[in-house]
């Protein structure tokens, strides 16, 4: 039986369940305490009080990276393992052979064909030095969308713009990046403002696809 000690709000942890659930894993979820003076629970398992700790069978194993590690070596790929891992990156890309600036101008006509507003666009030397020249970040937003998110939560400040990146290779292209709409906002556990990032993330899908 496997068992791991966990938060829920913790990212390593986060990480630990997406792979179990990637391999079809059926496990116990033991919740520790927030304080780590409190876990006594996991201190007794593993000599230690930070999480995740997995417990299968007598292994022991502590530290998010050794746990994957341990899980994919061990366990079986199910046959949509690779369908559950894509569900589970929180951002899309697109790879392009074309230059940085050709990359710029197809994903602002895609993006304006879809319906999305380009809130901002700032070049990376704007924002650091060290970033590429032609390194450039569009803020942008579908106006519907955003309006039925701030209906569903006032303060959910990451359903209204979006991130997109064109992205400079040492070859000569370009990879265009955006944030997943919906990992911005899945730990507000808000049923009615996931549904309204699922839209968005549905056509700037087909923004990647026209790409």
């Amino acid at each position: 039986m496997l068992t791991l000690y966990q938060l829920e709000w913790c990212a390593s942890c986060h990480g630990v369940r997406q792979v179990m659930t990637e391999l079809g894993l059926t496990y116990t979820a033991v919740n520790v305490p927030y304080r780590r003076e409190e876990r006594a629970q996991v201190a007794t398992v593993s000599g230690q009080e930070s999480v995740p700790v997995l417990q299968d069978g007598d292994r022991v194993l502590a530290n998010a990276a050794v746990i994957v590690d341990y899980l994919r070596a061990t366990y079986p790929r199910p046959d949509d393992a690779t369908e559950q891992a894509a569900m589970g990156v929180w951002r899309m890309t697109a790879h392009l052979s074309i230059s940085p600036h050709a990359a710029l101008t197809l994903l602002r006509h895609s993006l304006a064909e879809k319906g999305f507003s380009i809130i901002a666009e700032t070049r990376g030397q704007e924002i650091s030095a060290r970033l590429h020249k032609d390194y450039v970040l569009l803020s942008v937003a579908l106006p519907e969308a955003a309006a039925q998110a701030i209906e569903s939560d006032s303060l959910a400040a990451g359903a209204l713009l979006l991130a997109v990146a064109v992205v400079p290779t040492a070859a000569g292209g370009s990879i265009v990046a955006a944030a997943d709409p919906v990992g911005a906002v899945w730990l507000y556990a808000d049923a009615p403002l996931r549904r309204v990032q699922a839209i968005v993330k549905r056509r700037l899908a087909d923004v990647f696809a026209a790409l």
